[in-house]
């Protein structure tokens, strides 16, 4: 059956093109929406024939909205619609993993056309920028750093220093209790069941 696409689960990431051999892309924090459009405008002439039309040239746009937030990402988006910069786009999508720490994604790269920040009485600050691409968005795998991915896909963290983000327990699994065994009481003097991917560390009897 088929499943909907979950809007949460494309996030984007944006890089100045001129720092492109010097850092990675970073993640927008606190966003809440983005619309990718892609319009043409065709050409109509009239005619005693009838009406004659004429493709137009595609143009791909990007709305951005997040949350206001006093970060690197939201300082150099701001400095690029300022100084039109070249700003480097990646839509994530962590619903489809492609290897290791990579995931699906579209590309490309353009400028920033405007930047809005309403800050209403009651409501959270607020950014609202426009991306506008040269040329397309091409499809491909984009690698995407673990501390990224977890704000995403929820991974847990150690309390110790140096914990790296690893993947949750499930909640629930069939015939698993929540430390990951097999449950089921087992008699005195039996052996502990294992799981699958340890069936081959000990010995046979």
């Amino acid at each position: 059956m088929e499943q909907p696409i979950e809007g949460i689960d494309r996030v984007l990431m944006f890089r100045l093109k001129e720092n492109a051999d010097k850092e990675n892309a970073k993640r927008l924090a606190l966003q809440t929406t983005h619309t990718v459009k892609e319009s043409a405008k065709v050409a109509t002439t009239a005619t005693k024939d009838g009406t004659i039309v004429a493709p137009g040239t595609l143009t791909t746009t990007i709305e951005i909205e997040a949350l206001g937030s006093d970060t690197v990402v939201n300082d150099m988006l701001h400095y690029a619609a300022k100084q039109q910069k070249v700003v480097e786009v990646w839509e994530i999508d962590f619903s489809k993993p492609a290897g290791d720490n990579q995931y699906m994604a579209q590309y490309g790269y353009g400028y920033l056309s405007d930047w809005e920040t309403p800050a209403k009485v009651g409501t959270d600050a607020t950014i609202k920028t426009t991306l506008t691409l040269n040329g397309q968005l091409v499809k491909g795998k984009a690698t995407v750093s673990a501390q990224d991915a977890a704000t995403v896909n929820n991974f847990f963290r150690d309390t110790i220093q140096g914990s790296k983000d690893t993947a949750a327990i499930p909640d629930y699994v069939a015939g698993e209790t929540s430390t990951g065994t097999v449950s089921g009481s087992t008699s005195a003097g039996s052996q502990p069941a294992t799981s699958p991917s340890a069936s081959g560390s000990g010995s046979s009897h």
